[in-house]
């Protein structure tokens, strides 16, 4: 009566995966709506433009305004090399070179009108990081905005912790002395443990990799996090991940599972069921 009635790994694992699916549809409509609204798309396009004129002018006048200034030039694809004197010297260096005959030397005058034409560095990189911004703020608020419907939302109308898979799979959750959950630990379980912990983290992670120049580590910091992820669900108890290990709750099985209204309903129980052991004993 009093014990907790845990479910199987399968199980599980499903009422998961159909989650998590769910919140994938859900999310990628929020970002979409989101897009639209700071126009992604327009800016998108505006830095890639940026970029294109940008390589289109490298390729086409760079290694010609090299040559005539007395620097080395090499190019493999996107990549690229600027010496001088043996020494790498940056595109900026090239370019004051260019600039300060403000067009005067013939050879180099359409050099230096395209190089005039171009929008500047400090505004390529600007409207850059603006577009990673929108795409960062795009993710952060479609998936907050799910978790909110999917992990909060549903399983406050549904009752005992249910989300959509673990109502089709018959899964609750309770706390681990099998009393009902309150929406404060529903709450931190969806918004601390399951949003800023275990996704919004990693999210960050993964841009600091592809973005920010973070590298190496932010993969052994992924990893780290889920490992220590997998660890808890196995090492513990009651197999509580991070996001019930921060909420105090345990996932259960609905159909045996006896929850408990209140820590008193369940301090009543058990000093009745006492009770009739003792009675039973003397009988």
């Amino acid at each position: 009566m009093f014990e907790l009635r845990k479910i199987g790994i399968v199980k599980r694992a499903s009422a998961q995966l159909l989650d998590l699916i769910l919140l994938a549809v859900l999310a990628t409509g929020f970002m979409f709506l989101i897009s639209l609204m700071c126009n992604y798309r327009s800016e998108e396009q505006t830095s890639m433009q940026n970029y294109t004129v940008w390589e289109e002018f490298r390729k086409t006048y760079v290694g010609d305004v090299a040559a005539y200034y007395g620097y080395t030039y090499e190019e493999d694809g996107d990549i690229y090399v600027i010496k001088k004197d043996g020494e790498e010297s940056p595109l900026d260096e090239l370019m004051n070179q260019l600039c300060e005959s403000k067009g005067e030397d013939s050879e180099m005058k359409e050099a230096y009108d395209a190089y005039m034409s171009l929008p500047s560095v400090a505004e390529v990189n600007a409207q850059y990081k603006y577009v990673l911004s929108l795409l960062f703020m795009m993710i952060s608020i479609g998936i907050l905005l799910s978790y909110i419907i999917l992990e909060f939302v549903l399983p406050i109308i549904f009752k005992n912790g249910q989300t959509v898979g673990k109502k089709v799979f018959g899964i609750c959750l309770v706390r681990p002395n099998c009393v009902k959950i309150t929406t404060l630990s529903l709450f931190a379980r969806t918004l601390l443990g399951k949003y800023a912990i275990e996704t919004m983290f990693p999210v960050m992670l993964v841009f600091m990799f592809l973005f920010g120049g973070l590298g190496v580590l932010a993969i052994v910091l992924f990893a780290a996090l889920e490992l220590l992820n997998i660890i808890l669900f196995f090492a513990l108890k009651n197999r509580t991940p991070i996001h019930d290990l921060l909420a105090g709750t345990v996932a259960a099985d609905m159909k045996l599972q006896m929850i408990f209204e209140s820590e008193e309903e369940l301090a009543e129980k058990k000093a009745l069921k006492q009770k009739e052991f003792i009675e039973q004993s003397k009988s």
